[in-house]
């Protein structure tokens, strides 16, 4: 066999353990965002995005944890017993194997669900999420039925075998869909609000929707990647399998980094931004998205930076009189999202 489960683990192992540490840096860098770069009313306390981040780290940092445990104990303590290494590594009715899948299916089942509920913040439609949320429910019925199989799959039985790779295949295929349609949603709501007030805002929310398409991208791509290494029956598959755990947590942490830090907002980058508004003198400009709940109320995470102010997403037109000065400003009708 060209690369078998103790490879495997090995080089999976190192993989996580960079992307781990790049996580730490950027999620001790989300933590500065939302608790100093913000300026709503609301303490950080209050927002939720701040939970969730600190449910994601403890997530990735267990799991992590979890597989140093099964590579010290497969290489140290079991490294005299029949089979070797890899023979641990096939034992999927093991603790260490049961509990760190537990966690790797909770942590992708709470990003999946942040990713819905994103969706559903910037429709403010239930209807528009029912399809994600039917998915993200099969998910779930999915991921438990893999742990039930783990624990009642015959001693020694590969990761392969027909028991698990129905349950495996499901989970993943529903947890990539989920994905891309909630990342397509999403964009396409902002691409519809930046294309009702591109005829009188002298800016737009481009760079917002390449942010979503790009961090949506990422994962969709290592989710797929994962289902092709397994359905062909590689061992390689370890290593994408542990690499996504804090490859989720920095694709959840990035966008709050750039979005709070103005590297990707409705002005672009911010020396482009400054230059573009002197030019345009008093032409109307766009504020940044704020995602807000249906009804208007405030429920997900703001972020901006000190010399923005916030727009719910509700464009707003601005008059013009015969010298070029703005007179007033009324709200705009949006093409309909029901």
């Amino acid at each position: 066999m060209p690369f078998p489960p103790d490879e495997a683990k090995l080089v999976s192992i190192f993989i996580q353990t960079l992307l781990y540490g790049a996580y730490m840096v950027v999620f001790i860098l989300t933590m500065w965002v939302l608790f100093r770069k913000r300026r709503d009313t609301r303490r950080p306390t209050h927002d939720p995005m701040v939970y969730i981040s600190l449910v994601m780290f403890a997530m990735a940092t267990t799991h992590i944890g979890i597989n140093y445990t099964r590579i010290i104990r497969a290489f140290v303590t079991f490294r005299g017993s029949a089979g070797g290494p890899a023979a641990y590594f096939n034992q999927l009715s093991e603790f260490t194997q049961i509990f760190g899948s537990t966690v790797y299916v909770a942590q992708t089942l709470i990003g999946d669900s942040v990713v819905l509920y994103r969706c559903y913040m910037v429709w403010g439609n239930p209807l528009v999420v029912a399809v994600p949320f039917i998915l993200l429910l099969g998910s779930t019925a999915c991921g438990v039925g893999i742990l039930y199989s783990f624990a009642k799959v015959v001693p020694e039985a590969e990761i392969f075998v027909d028991e698990l790779q129905h349950w495996i295949v499901s989970f993943f295929s529903l947890t990539l869909a989920t994905n891309i349609i909630c990342t397509g949603l999403v964009a396409l709501k902002i691409w519809r609000l930046n294309r009702a007030i591109m005829s009188f805002a002298s800016r737009s929310y481009r760079p917002i929707i390449f942010l979503v398409l790009e961090s949506g991208a990422v994962y969709s791509a290592a989710l797929m990647t994962l289902l092709i290494l397994y359905k062909a029956g590689s061992w390689f598959q370890y290593v994408l399998l542990d690499a996504i755990s804090p490859i989720v947590g920095l694709v959840f942490s990035m966008i709050i980094i750039r979005i709070g830090l103005g590297i990707t907002s409705a002005n672009g980058s911010t020396d482009v931004a400054d230059t573009h508004r002197k030019e345009q003198g008093k032409r109307s400009t766009l504020p940044p998205i704020r995602f807000v709940g249906p009804g208007g109320t405030g429920q997900s995470s703001t972020l901006a930076t000190d010399n923005v102010n916030h727009l719910e997403l509700q464009p707003v037109r601005t008059t013009h009189s015969e010298d070029g000065a703005a007179d007033t400003k009324t709200p705009c009708s949006m093409p309909s999202s029901r």
